[in-house]
């Protein structure tokens, strides 16, 4: 063991001029991360008090949320600031710390009483206070009886660490309600089906009853909606089998967070696209688009793609040798061109092209793009490379352009747009919802960094995937679908049901708990510092000596730390659900080892049996000698990918039927004289449910491919789809010229910079100064491209509307600008405003309206009017409008606001 140590510490040793040089990178360019965000202001707190002292005086009174997941840094900081017996209220919950990875203490909650004590009013000698008092909130006004019940079944052992933390209550009006369900079930594929199974009978409650089978508390008629549920997974990989299963009963879901969102099968071939377009080495992601449903190809094919690829190699490889080896290996790549596809019946095709795939054998990207003789491949194959090599060339056209456009545009060349919003059931704006999720991830990530570059996207989305932590978590989106998430994602928020299912657990393998990656031990882990050295070291496990007692019980103590941290996450996920609540496990995963239900699971269990709910199924465990049932009986697919299921088979036999018409009937619509009569339809009561449903799905279909044909029939103005997201501009410039925000959309181009914008923003800047308001946004950050397409944050453009009278050079605008603000301040001084103070300024907001999410600013809000009403604000520089049309669009920038604000407030318009 010591001899491990050493080597972890000769690791560490080596580390440190890596990390040195890091920090010296960093400084160099001038950028942070958070870490030195915290550590740096922790440091200016401590060693400046004039800081604590401005702060303090800036804010009367200070309340700590989610107390429990404040760092040793952000300890150092607060109690700088606000430490000496400034009013400061902490709230936590030591029991939902979830947070340890990134340093997080729930410690800090314990000892708030003493690192932030009361003083006396005046000073007294011999006085330095007293620890802080402590209340205790023991009621859940969220939460069913019956849930907190389970949940406190799984607390007991964190409770018994931090015996003052009580066990929640429920509100009078949710006693003995809710409802538990657990299942153990044989294999994770029965798991997933059972989920999906109870997710499908939550859906089919009768109105007004809630999902734990009792009317809703507040007399609601309404149903259970999908948007009600969501499904609570520790490891991303759980996403796939469960979607898959939800998806087959036609119910809608949405993955919640980026690194699930990667497991997605059209954000998978939107990515794939990237890489290929990024990187000629590219050739799994150009293998994933060729092999899919859209180009089929198949073995033969690429093999003869793989080939060409390396001829192509050898051929470069002969143009940096010799005059006299570049003539030798130009012959040998000439045969090697010459080389025949497999025969229709070689029966090591397969295998050949499995080969290809695993090999470094030159790049498939480079052969699609240079095919080569047309004979080497079968005629459909040959044609469907041609098409996609064009398509690849048009889209590399477009990398210069911003991340979310050029997301936009594969989007549409791959026609998913299409694709998802002809998906039979499916609700359009549900369907694509991961999609958009996607694109919003591209939009943030480019407004934040300074060279948002396709392969720094790249690199990101790949550390996305890695890594279960330290990436934003995403925000769970408004669509009314079913919610995958991971438990992180979910803090915070709540739902009607929940669902938490891989509580499995064996002796090789675990899923919830979930075991480590990493050792969090630093006797083992050179990338953890020595716990004795950090701030926090009272809460961690020390290593007392190295003799083989006090490292026994070093090891346990941490063994005892991590489970202690992932039942913390249980205990979150529990009481997630407001009043259902179904927890499941399993005894085979995918692999060779043995599971079983997790300790976890097992506890739910008791409670159940206690009276909280019901145990639905519970698997006897497998004989000895059994084997996994998916590795007995591997998984068979088709190579190439054909679609399966009765709605693909329902679609080419209505595609059959068209074609045959289309045949036998001539294109002009045929006379009404000339339609003979048809025979009564039956009337929609007469339809079964299902049959409602089915019908309702036709006509959309329906609907969808006319509206496609009639738009490409059309020689009118550009129609495009509006993003999904949009900023108040954006809807101001749809008001205003429908026909420049679709050319603005199709492709974006940034806008020249314009001086009198400036003299706004000087004007926006002095009134956040005045109000007390720091700055919240830059100059440039309110032009340009992005705010039009609803990517920016919807200020407007700055200026109010004002355009210069004629053209005139920058500088005497500059000049004229910063002349004008003194009289625009001497104008705003001598108004009724300047008497009044705005109850908010600067408020960012996202509202639905109609089908659109749109986000905005509003510059001020006063609620200090006479009639009680209440003023929203937008301040204008320039020239009132003067037609009506503009008046107009002017108007939609304050309806707007308004609207925001009645949602905001919770106010009636």
């Amino acid at each position: 063991y010591v001899k491990k140590m050493l080597q972890s510490q000769r690791a560490r040793e080596q580390l440190l001029p890596l990390a040195a040089q890091y920090a010296s990178e960093k400084k160099r360019r001038e950028v942070l991360d958070h870490g030195d965000q915290m550590a740096l202001a922790a440091r200016i707190a401590s060693r400046h008090p004039e800081v604590g002292l401005a702060e303090r005086s800036r804010y009367q009174v200070v309340l700590l949320d989610e107390y429990q997941d404040t760092s040793h840094a952000q300890l150092v900081l607060l109690r700088a600031l606000f430490g000496g017996g400034h009013p400061v209220t902490a709230v936590g919950d030591p029991c939902q710390s979830i947070y340890g990875w990134r340093g997080a203490s729930a410690g800090n909650l314990r000892r708030f009483s003493e690192d932030f004590p009361v003083l006396p009013k005046t000073p007294r000698p011999g006085v330095a206070g007293w620890p802080a008092p402590v209340k205790l909130l023991s009621t859940s006004f969220r939460n069913a009886g019956r849930v907190l019940d389970t949940a406190a079944v799984l607390q007991q052992q964190l409770r018994a660490e931090a015996p003052d933390v009580p066990r929640l209550q429920p509100a009078p009006d949710r006693e003995g309600r809710g409802w538990v369900a657990c299942a153990l079930l044989d294999t994770i594929a029965a798991e997933a089906e059972w989920v999906a199974g109870r997710v499908k009978r939550l859906l089919m409650l009768p109105p007004g009853i809630a999902p734990d089978g009792q009317p809703w508390p507040d007399g609601s008629k309404a149903l259970v909606q999908p948007s009600d549920i969501a499904i609570l997974c520790r490891k991303r990989s759980q996403f796939p089998a469960l979607r898959r299963a939800l998806e087959a009963r036609d119910i809608p879901v949405e993955v919640v967070g980026l690194g699930g969102l990667l497991t997605v099968p059209e954000v998978q071939d939107v990515v794939a696209t990237l890489r290929v377009l990024n990187d000629a080495a590219g050739s799994d992601s150009l293998v994933r688009l060729l092999t899919g449903p859209r180009w089929r190809i198949g073995p033969r094919d690429l093999v003869a793609l793989g080939r060409r690829a390396r001829a192509l190699a050898r051929a470069d490889q002969a143009e940096a040798e010799t005059a006299t080896q570049n003539t030798r290996n130009t012959q040998n790549t000439q045969a090697a061109q010459a080389e025949p596809a497999a025969p229709a019946d070689d029966p090591d095709a397969l295998a050949e092209a499995l080969t290809d795939l695993t090999t470094d054998a030159g790049s498939l990207v480079e052969a699609l793009d240079d095919l080569g003789d047309p004979a080497a491949y079968s005629h459909p194959g040959y044609n469907r490379f041609r098409f996609l090599a064009g398509e690849l060339r048009t889209l590399r056209g477009q990398l210069g352009r911003p991340l979310p456009d050029l997301v936009g545009e594969i989007e549409r060349t791959l026609g998913l747009d299409i694709e998802l919003a002809s998906r039979p059931g499916a609700d359009p704006l549900t369907a694509r919802a991961d999609l958009d999720a996607f694109t919003d991830a591209a939009d943030d990530f480019a407004g934040s960094r300074e060279e948002p570059t396709l392969g720094a996207f790249l690199a990101y989305l790949a550390a996305a995937e890695t890594e279960e932590f330290g990436l934003e978590t995403g925000r769970v989106g408004e669509t009314d679908s079913v919610k995958l998430a991971t438990v992180h994602t979910s803090k915070g928020l709540q739902w009607a049901a929940v669902l938490v299912p891989g509580l499995s657990a064996g002796e090789r393998s675990q899923v919830f708990p979930a075991r480590p990656r990493l050792s969090t031990r630093w006797t083992d882990n050179p990338r953890l510092l020595p716990f004795s050295l950090r701030g926090d070291s009272a809460d961690l496990p020390s290593l007392r000596d190295l003799d083989p007692a006090s490292v026994d019980a070093f090891t346990q103590r941490c063994a005892n730390r991590d489970l202690a941290e992932e039942r913390r996450l249980m205990y979150v996920a529990a009481t997630r659900a407001a009043f259902w609540l179904g927890c499941s496990g399993y005894w085979w995963g995918d692999g060779a080892s043995l599971m079983g239900p997790s300790p976890f699971l097992d506890e739910v269990r008791r409670a159940c049996q206690a009276g909280t709910g019901r145990i639905d199924e519970w698997a006897a465990p497998p004989d000895a000698d059994a084997v996994n049932p998916a590795l007995a009986e591997p998984a068979a697919e088709n190579w190439p990918a054909t679609p399966a299921g009765e709605r693909y088979d329902a679609v080419r036999e209505a595609a059959a039927l068209v074609t045959a018409a289309m045949k036998d009937a001539p294109p002009e619509e045929v006379p009404p004289e000339e339609v003979p009569p048809a025979e009564a339809a039956p009337e929609d009561a007469e339809l079964t449910p299902d049959d409602q449903a089915l019908v309702a799905a036709w006509q959309r279909d329906a609907e969808l491919l006319l509206t496609e044909r009639e738009r490409r029939r059309s020689d009118g103005g550009l129609r495009v789809t509006l993003p999904g997201h949009l900023s108040v501009s954006s809807l101001v410039m749809l008001a205003r010229d429908p026909a420049e925000l679709a050319r603005q959309v199709r492709r974006p181009m940034p806008r020249p910079p314009a001086p009198y914008a400036r003299r706004g923003t000087a004007f926006h800047q002095w009134l956040e100064e005045r109000f007390g308001q720091q700055r919240l946004i830059d100059t440039d950050d309110l032009f340009g491209a992005d705010e039009l397409l609803g990517l920016g944050d919807g200020t407007g453009d700055g200026s109010g509307g004002g355009t210069a009278d004629g053209p005139s050079p920058a500088a005497r605008a500059e000049a004229e600008a910063e002349a004008d603000l003194t009289a625009l301040r001497d104008k705003f001084e001598a108004s009724d405003w300047a008497g009044r103070w705005p109850r908010e300024v600067e408020v960012p907001f996202e509202t639905l309206i109609g089908d659109r999410l749109v986000r905005g600013r509003i510059d001020a809000v006063f609620d200090d009017a006479p009639d009680g009403l209440v003023d929203v604000v937008d301040w204008k520089t320039g020239q009132p409008p003067r037609s009506e049309p503009e008046q107009h669009a002017v108007a939609v920038q304050l309806a707007a606001y308004r609207l925001a604000w009645a949602a905001l407030a919770g106010v009636p318009v």
